[in-house]
């Protein structure tokens, strides 16, 4: 007889965790299926993320889990024009997200769900009373599959192929973030260098229709630098799916497409996502309600889509820039003014923040610079 629950969440990750967590602390049955043989491995993010954001959810990471805290980020422009943004205000810290899987996985045991590693989910059958699931080769009955699979769970354009490396370098300056952009060599994206520790680094380049591994080759050849590890994982910037969850199939981070346009970054808005599901997934089952689950993604994007649309906006317009284009904006977003203002602003709402610090004056002297119709969209609000 196949084994029951009320829940099988495909993707041990982030989002698949903290649901399993949230879900089965309101007294839902969870099975959760990894296909890797360890939670938290292989690590293909870089745990860049905003404390307050996982706060606001109930799963900040232990102190042991924290790698470093980040001080300030800075844009490098082609021609050598620099943006400091000072974030001693804003709660950035660096994971060690291997250990900050496995830490919502000890949260989501204690609660009592399941976690099955080295087994791949994928639905077998849907009806309207639920879901049959194959787990691992085995089949497993639930109300609901969640979907935390990943961008690669379906064929979403959005996807840009990106290399990462984990180094040990003299020039890594431990408290501050790297951006590098180019419209050249990394079309669409940037390099960046995120430092975790004294000496050491994650860096990575994407960028849209390149050899990821040969730009970052390409960036590192003039830095003197001993390689640690190497990653190979896409990033997703295309925004939210157009539904959330559909029938008995529910979709939690990036599976749901709740990933930063402009950064790829989504731990938290991940997180929020997850959490958000299982409580109204939960109701559903309690009360008897399925119609209830529909309110998951309206409370979603009640927080964030309004500013998933403005990154989608300014990556519109990002994607646009040459590089003298792109001299040209670090020049008019360097005033003491505007940084002062996104020093104190929320990092995962850093899109509203730098519109916001333009103003309408900002922005019609960026459409101005840049010439295009995308920039004065900006204008118009979501």
């Amino acid at each position: 007889m196949a084994k029951k629950y009320d829940a099988v969440v495909g993707g041990g990750s982030v989002a698949g965790l903290a649901f399993a967590a949230e879900a089965a602390k309101r007294g839902i049955s969870v099975l959760v299926a990894e296909e890797h043989d360890e939670i938290g491995e292989p690590e293909k993010c870089d745990g860049l993320v905003s404390l307050r954001g996982l706060r606001r959810y109930g799963f900040a990471p232990k102190r042991e889990v924290i790698q470093n805290e980040i001080a300030s980020a800075v844009v490098h422009s082609p021609g050598g024009r620099d943006l400091a943004v000072n974030a001693t205000g804003l709660d950035v810290v660096v994971l060690d997200r291997s250990a900050y899987d496995k830490q919502l996985a000890e949260r989501a045991e204690s609660w009592g769900a399941r976690l099955q590693t080295r087994a791949r989910a994928a639905v077998a059958t849907e009806s309207h009373q639920g879901v049959s699931v194959n787990v691992g080769g085995e089949l497993v009955e639930a109300k609901y599959y969640v979907d935390a699979t990943g961008p690669s769970s379906s064929h979403r354009s959005g996807i840009l192929s990106a290399a990462k490396y984990e180094i040990e370098a003299d020039w890594i300056n431990e408290r501050v973030v790297e951006i590098f952009a180019d419209a050249e060599k990394y079309p669409g994206f940037f390099a960046w260098v995120i430092p975790y520790g004294p000496r050491l680094a994650k860096v990575g380049a994407a960028g849209r229709g390149i050899d990821a591994f040969e730009a970052l080759d390409s960036f590192l050849s003039t830095r003197p630098h001993k390689r640690l590890r190497r990653v190979a994982a896409p990033i997703y910037v295309g925004g939210p799916v157009e539904e959330f969850a559909v029938g008995r199939r529910v979709k939690v981070g990036e599976s749901a497409g709740q990933v930063k346009p402009t950064t790829a970054g989504g731990i938290s808005t991940s997180v929020a996502g997850a959490v958000i599901a299982a409580r109204w997934l939960s109701d559903s089952i309690q009360l008897g309600e399925p119609a209830m689950l529909a309110r998951y993604q309206p409370d979603w994007e009640s927080r964030y889509l309004k500013e998933m649309r403005s990154m989608l906006r300014i990556r519109r317009v990002f994607s646009k820039l040459s590089n003298p284009d792109m001299d040209s904006v670090v020049s008019l977003l360097s005033s003491p003014k505007l940084l002062t203002k996104l020093s104190r602003s929320d990092f995962d709402f850093h899109a509203s923040a730098l519109l916001g610090a333009l103003g309408v004056t900002g922005i019609l002297r960026l459409a101005k610079v840049v010439a295009s119709v995308e920039a004065k969209s900006l204008l118009t609000g979501p």
